[in-house]
């Protein structure tokens, strides 16, 4: 930065998503990895899930956000499938003959999420610990409920600014607070789920703690800045339509008042259990194509592509979201 109308601009996009706009990373695609948004979504379909993505928003535009993260969960322990009873089946009926008779008991699972993000001179880091417990519900549902508790950490990186007046005002000011803000907060959600369906409601930073950067002399006074309440919600269910074929539509609302009403509507193609395609739509944002595929039996990669149709169009390329999970499952006890 090397004037004071380069950095007054920065802080004023800062604090304009401070006051008013969204807080917390934008994802893609959180059918890949829906623990990102909601602590109660983990380990759904294995005893241990574990989740690496990068995002660049906006890529091209000078200073745009970049979010990097790590996350796992793990289911903390099976019970033994409860041993049957041994009958002699009549070879005519064959069909009472179950091969794996087992009973379905509820899952504590413990989790982790580390993040940072970047934008322009400011970063946010995180480091999130989860619990969550999953009861069965009849033979093919679950209901999850789940916290998660953390810090946060706001910082302004000085080092990165170069004034040509020593004596900036704007500069000065800012800083006279610190440059850097620690946070902890409480983030909580439900979801409900099968092998087809799914959805959920999770609501962040629920602490509304001060972020305290800057000062009241500052001209912007970011000292008493909170962080505001976030709500989302995510619904889809899974349709065969062939032997080798599903398809998923879905939808996710986020909510932060008075930031305006987002809502992502997508639709998820998936071949032989293996490949996926998908398309998505966000309001008054970006329209994506989503591309992902199983390459071993415990790793699975996908990518999501961005296109803004967002004023900000004629400033960036778009954005892009990498995702590399690793699945795994443990074997049942003796």
């Amino acid at each position: 930065m090397r004037t004071r109308n380069a950095l007054f601009a920065l802080l004023s996009f800062f604090a304009f998503n401070m006051a008013n706009a969204q807080q917390l990373p934008q994802f893609s695609q959180y059918m890949n990895n829906p623990y990102v948004l909601n602590p109660a979504a983990s380990s759904l379909t294995h005893d241990i899930d574990i989740a690496l993505g990068f995002r660049q928003q906006w890529a091209g535009f000078d200073g745009a956000p970049q979010t990097y993260y790590v996350g796992g969960t793990i289911n903390l322990g099976k019970q033994p499938a409860a041993p049957g009873k041994l009958y002699s089946i009549p070879i005519s009926h064959p069909g009472l003959l179950k091969s794996k008779p087992s009973v379905r008991y509820g899952k504590h699972v413990v989790g982790g999420l580390i993040a940072r993000d970047e934008y322009g001179v400011f970063q946010r880091s995180s480091v999130m610990g989860s619990y969550s417990y999953h009861h069965p519900i009849g033979d093919e549902y679950w209901v999850a409920g789940g916290l998660s508790l953390g810090w946060y950490g706001f910082s302004f990186d000085r080092n990165n600014i170069i004034l040509e007046n020593d004596f900036d005002n704007t500069y000065n000011d800012f800083i006279a607070n610190g440059s850097n803000s620690n946070i902890f907060d409480i983030n909580a959600g439900v979801y409900v789920y099968s092998d087809r369906a799914f959805a959920g409601y999770s609501v962040y930073q629920l602490g509304r703690n001060e972020i305290n950067l800057g000062n009241e002399q500052s001209p912007l006074d970011l000292s008493e800045a909170r962080l505001e309440m976030h709500h989302y919600v995510t619904s889809g269910y899974r349709f065969t339509v062939s032997e080798n074929i599903d398809l998923t539509p879905s939808f996710m609302m986020k909510i932060r008042p008075p930031a305006p009403l987002s809502v992502d509507i997508n639709l998820m193609a998936e071949w032989d259990r293996r490949f996926r395609l998908g398309f998505s739509y966000r309001n008054q944002d970006a329209v994506s194509i989503i591309l992902g595929a199983n390459l071993t039996d415990f790793m699975r990669l996908a990518y999501a592509y961005d296109y803004v149709t967002s004023e900000i169009n004629d400033l960036s390329s778009g954005s892009h979201e990498v995702v590399l999970g690793f699945q795994f499952n443990r074997k049942n006890k003796k």
